[in-house]
């Protein structure tokens, strides 16, 4: 594990999530997205203690362990830490709970919690709110961008030196050809999203999960791959409502006809994303819905 430059004062360590670091003249820094909490904190900080740094801050671009689990533990370590995150992400970081929640639509159980658990006990307590705009923190100036669409609470972070850490809302081509139907809350959000990173005045751009930090001329080509993702799966949601057709097997016949491998936890996840797809669909008057012997069945009005 090593401590990358990326242009300037910014730098990143890699890892199953990309942790950004930013440094000070005066040895002090600031992380993006520290990762789950573990193995990998410990590695992090013996790097910045090799190189003499110390964190003052931690922004994290979203409300998922696995971008945030390990603040608690650089908590621990510099006690004069400051945790940032937009609004909606305090909300799930302070309550972790919630986040199961969510995902299994009422009470959780020890099947998703065994998944999700281990990776991160512990609240976090968010000490500053930040939203769409300029910061400054100890006279640097950095922009934040709402990014919403993967969650209510994304956000992307740019520093001076024009490198976007931009979360999870682009995902890797790696991370696609194996995931293809993404995680996604707000599909109609998602897209904008995409589309205001190609108007965005950047050199460099970080992925929360990729092997390499890409330009800004390469992002252009991702953004299209993952919106030709999440176009895949809308068209194939139209496609099955005709005859009408519940949830369960409409998530089924996706599952079966894309091969897409699944444990309790994924299953959950892509049936999280199938509502949003749903959703999007309602939003853009295609479908509607009739009850029939104790089911939802869902269908198109276009022809």
């Amino acid at each position: 594990m090593e401590l990358t430059n990326i242009k300037g004062d910014t730098y990143y360590i890699k890892g199953g999530t990309n942790t950004g670091i930013y440094l000070y003249n005066n040895n002090e820094g600031l992380g993006i997205d520290p990762g789950l909490c573990g193995l990998r904190p410990k590695k992090i900080m013996e790097v910045l203690e090799e190189k003499n740094i110390k964190l003052r801050y931690i922004i994290n671009t979203h409300e998922h362990n696995d971008h945030y689990g390990a603040c608690n533990e650089f908590k621990e370590k510099y006690k004069d830490l400051n945790i940032l995150s937009s609004e909606y992400s305090k909300l799930y970081m302070e309550n972790p709970e919630l986040f199961s929640k969510y995902i299994i639509g009422g009470k959780s159980n020890k099947f998703i919690d065994g998944k999700l658990k281990s990776k991160s006990l512990e609240p976090v307590k968010v000490d500053v709110v930040i939203n769409e705009g300029k910061i400054n923190l100890d006279k640097i100036e950095l922009d934040v961008m709402s990014f919403k669409g993967h969650t209510p609470g994304s956000i992307g972070i740019m520093t001076k030196d024009k490198v976007l850490f931009a979360g999870d809302l682009l995902i890797s081509p790696e991370v696609l050809r194996k995931y293809d139907f993404l995680f996604t809350f707000d599909i109609e959000e998602q897209i904008k999203s995409l589309e205001k990173i190609k108007n965005i005045d950047f050199d460099y751009l970080v992925l929360g999960h990729g092997k390499n930090v890409i330009s800004k001329e390469e992002s252009y080509e991702l953004i299209e791959k993952n919106r030709q993702a999440l176009e895949k799966y809308i068209n194939e949601v139209r496609k099955n409502l005709y005859p009408p057709i519940g949830l369960e097997n409409l998530l089924k016949n996706i599952i079966i006809n894309n091969q897409l491998r699944y444990n309790y936890k994924e299953y959950y996840f892509y049936k999280t994303s199938l509502v949003s797809v749903i959703s999007y669909l309602e939003d853009l008057n295609e479908i509607d819905y009739l009850q029939s012997e104790g089911e939802l069945l869902y269908y198109t009005q276009k022809k």
